[in-house]
């Protein structure tokens, strides 16, 4: 696997160059949003993944998901 590569279904903005840390991202099932968040480690191997929702609309998911890689773990 290249630097920069997706993973698996990730969302666009998880890649394997990072190494092991918290990712975010915002996720459309159905009709309604959710915020997906994992540890992705530097083979590209998500742990403790969990979903967060729903949430009414793309933009308070993404809020959400803002806040979420904003805070301290």
């Amino acid at each position: 696997m290249g630097e920069g590569d997706r993973v698996g279904i990730t969302p666009k903005s998880w890649t394997a160059e990072t190494g092991l840390a918290a990712h975010h991202g915002v996720l459309h099932l159905g009709k309604r949003w959710y915020v997906v968040s994992a540890e992705l480690d530097e083979n590209g191997h998500a742990e403790g993944v969990r979903l967060d929702g729903p949430y009414p609309d793309h933009d308070s998911a993404e809020a959400q998901a803002r806040r979420m890689k904003d805070k301290p773990a």
